[in-house]
């Protein structure tokens, strides 16, 4: 798993919030959070709606996930 892959977990973790809680948050399917969690989707390859979305819920920079 690459750092970025990595990021989206971490930074979901370090906000106390679950995989669930964030695609509520986010609107974006909880099988599509996993994905990029896991690896089997690349953050850098992510559409920028889903980009722009998760890191609102993240409360992050963009950058950060990409």
């Amino acid at each position: 798993m690459s750092d970025n892959l990595s990021n989206v977990r971490s930074l979901r973790v370090s906000r106390g919030i679950t995989q669930k809680e964030l695609a509520e948050k986010s609107n974006i399917n909880i099988r599509q959070i996993q994905k990029y969690e896991s690896g089997e989707y690349d953050t850098g390859k992510m559409m920028l709606r889903n980009a722009i979305t998760l890191a609102d819920a993240l409360e992050c920079d963009v950058r950060e996930l990409l």
